[in-house]
């Protein structure tokens, strides 16, 4: 009988990994803030959020584009709390913000989050649709 090996990262390990999971990219001479939660457990998606927050507070106030990816991350009560209280702090920093990646249940989720923080963050199908988007002014 075959076994099934789960591997759990350790905090160290998270917290080297989380920041590269945030960066500014360029999309038609605008300068986006790439944040990847794609297939992030609850560990990690809360070190990619505080450190998407702590790169967003530097900015200048309703200046910041965000591309969001949370392709194939699953949810939980946890996740969704961390997630509801960094939109809402990132909220006066952030001019524009996109979605991709929302799948399935993840729509309750997204819709849930948006209700919480009162923003209105489009979703959109692929990342060139969003960050065209997020570049158009």
């Amino acid at each position: 009988m075959a076994s099934a090996t789960t591997y759990e990262l350790q905090a160290a390990t998270i917290e080297a990994i989380a920041p590269g999971r945030v960066r500014f990219i360029e999309h038609q001479g605008k300068r986006v803030l790439f944040i990847n939660y794609s297939h992030c457990d609850v560990a990690m998606l809360k070190a990619v959020a505080e450190e998407g927050h702590r790169v967003i507070a530097r900015e200048r106030p309703d200046s910041v584009l965000t591309l969001n990816d949370v392709t194939g991350t699953t949810f939980d009560k946890e996740s969704v709390a961390v997630l509801q209280a960094k939109v809402a702090a990132n909220a006066p920093y952030v001019r524009r913000a996109a979605v991709i990646g929302i799948n399935g249940l993840q729509r309750l989720i997204y819709e849930g989050v948006q209700a919480f923080t009162r923003r209105r963050i489009p979703l959109f199908e692929s990342r060139r649709e969003a960050l065209d988007w997020l570049a158009h002014d």
